[in-house]
Formats: structure tokens, C-alpha cells, sequence
């Protein structure tokens, strides 16, 4: 992931609102619509590098480059674009009322650009997480638990887990991991086979899900925990392909 995504806006410029209260009014209308035009141009950028292929020695790097993309690039980039439309707001439409509501849609516009980025990035990095499970499965790293449903931790989670989820969440993530041993699983975990993979998905809290393989242990069928992340609804309630 080239660094221009991590240290600089990736989606907007202010440099792109250049309006004054002396521009005119069609000029301010050529402006508002030039910045939305460059916006939705960076977001397709921004899609095709996030859909170009990578080496698998490179996968762990990416995953970590665009988890923080998501957490800190894209949201700096959404708050610098606020920013840069009310400025502009303040300065231009409180003297041409009748743009106001232009500028409305622009910032509108500007905060969809970063949702949709945001939704981007998430699953950008959700199928690298599934390609590495399925590519690089661990062992087991603990005893067999769980009663009707029996689950192993592999031995790849726990250094997953320590880059993709701060502590209290990891701590909330063994706590939903143990329901998984109930029997039955209790319905609200939402665990179900991941569409198109050979591997499963269940609820971590707080946003965050694992993945699962199932495998075999001694004899026993049971659940290889391979991964954790974070899976965030950026899209009103959409959740892609985890969406059950």
C-alpha cells in the first residue's frame, strides 16, 4: 500500500475549493461540481489499488496498511474534507445565500465518498484476512473446548489478534469465543459458513468477528479459530458477505 495513502488526504483536497466571496456565482457552481468530479475520481483510484494483486509475502503488511487506511487515513481525510466545505461555506454562501444548499450536497457528497472508501478498505482487508486463513492455516495452540460445539485456538490467532484488535477488545473476543462452546451456540453469535470460502464466521463484539475453519482434532470435529478483526457497518446497515 504506497504511503501517499497513510500520510495524506487520499480523497480530497481543499486546495480544490478555491472559491472566494469574490468569485462569481457560476464560478462557485463550477467549482462545488469540479471538487465533486475529483472526489468520486479519487475514490476509483483509490478502488483500483485496493483491488491490485499482491505477493503473499506482502499480504501481512497490507492487512496492516489498511487497517490503519480505515481507522486513521480515511477518517483524517473525511474530517480535512468537512473542514475545507464549511470553510468555504462560511466564507461564500453567507453572501450568496441561494448557494447554501449547493454547498449542502457537496458535503453530503464528501461524507458518502468517505463511507463508501471506508467499505472499500474493510473489504479489501476482510478477504485478505480469509485468503491468508485458508493459505497459512495454523495448528492447534490449545486443548479442545466447548461441549456441543468444540472449538481449538489455532496457533496463528493469538499474533493475529494482537495486530487487528486493541486489548479490550481482544478480552470481549475470548469472552464471545467461550459462548461458542455452549450447546447449542447461542443464535445471537451468528455463526454460519462464509459465502464462496470454506471457512465460517461468528461475532467477536463490539464489530469485530472471527474467522473459523473446520478441521479435525484427535478425532474430534471441531473449529480452528484462525483470525479476528475488525468488520464495521459502514454502509447503514449493509455488512457485505457477512451479512446474515
Amino acid at each position: 500500500m504506497p504511503d501517499l495513502f497513510l500520510d495524506k488526504t487520499p480523497l480530497f483536497d481543499s486546495g480544490w475549493l478555491s472559491a472566494s466571496a469574490a468569485t462569481s456565482r457560476d464560478d462557485v457552481l463550477l467549482c462545488i461540481a469540479e471538487a465533486e468530479r475529483r472526489a468520486e475520481a479519487a475514490l476509483e483510484r483509490l478502488g483500483r489499488t485496493l483491488t491490485q494483486g499482491i505477493p503473499a509475502a506482502e499480504r501481512d503488511r497490507r492487512i496492516d496498511a489498511l487497517l490503519a487506511l480505515e481507522t486513521r487515513g480515511i477518517p483524517a481525510s473525511g474530517t480535512a474534507a468537512d473542514g475545507a466545505v464549511e470553510r468555504v461555506m462560511m466564507e461564500v454562501g453567507f453572501r450568496k445565500r441561494d448557494l447554501m444548499p449547493r454547498f449542502h450536497e457537496l458535503a453530503e457528497q464528501c461524507r458518502a465518498v468517505h463511507r463508501r472508501a471506508l467499505a472499500m478498505a474493510r473489504d479489501a482487508r476482510w478477504a485478505l484476512m480469509l485468503e491468508r486463513a485458508v493459505a497459512d492455516p495454523g495448528g492447534p495452540s490449545s486443548p479442545i473446548q466447548g461441549v456441543g460445539t468444540r472449538y481449538v485456538k489455532s496457533d496463528r490467532y493469538d499474533a493475529r489478534a494482537a495486530r487487528s484488535l486493541p486489548p479490550d477488545d481482544r478480552v470481549r473476543a475470548d469472552r464471545f469465543l467461550k459462548r461458542l462452546g455452549e450447546d447449542p451456540v447461542p443464535p445471537e453469535l451468528e455463526l454460519s459458513p462464509l459465502e464462496g470460502t470454506e471457512l465460517w464466521g461468528m461475532k467477536a463484539g463490539n464489530g469485530n468477528r472471527f474467522i473459523l475453519r473446520r478441521g479435525e482434532l484427535r478425532g474430534v470435529v471441531c473449529f480452528f479459530v484462525e483470525d479476528v478483526g475488525p468488520y464495521p457497518d459502514h454502509e447503514g446497515g449493509r455488512r457485505g458477505a457477512l451479512a446474515r
